[in-house]
């Protein structure tokens, strides 16, 4: 059996999911769901990115995108943002 995934949503993820439309938030949060049992794929919708700093990996939810990273069997939610604003800070 596969293992599983712990999901750790971060305040500022929480903020910005709070500041998105009820019908945005029930997909960001379905997709996330899905990061339990394999954060690292499927393929277009979950990337590897090559910056450093926190939040190494994107999983889209067009048109917002999540950014986290995956510690040990914990998975970290750190933003979720439209995709024109996800990389400011």
């Amino acid at each position: 059996m596969a293992a599983r995934f712990s999901v750790l949503l971060t305040p500022s993820f929480r903020r910005d999911l709070e500041r998105l439309p009820g019908d945005i938030q029930a997909r960001v949060l379905r997709a996330v769901a899905l990061l339990e049992n394999n954060p690292f794929g499927p393929a277009g919708r979950i990337k590897k990115l090559k910056a450093k700093g926190v939040g190494q990996w994107r999983l889209e939810v067009w048109p917002y995108q999540v950014r986290y990273d995956v510690v040990g069997h914990d998975v970290v939610l750190y933003r979720v943002r439209h995709r024109s604003e996800i990389y400011r800070d």
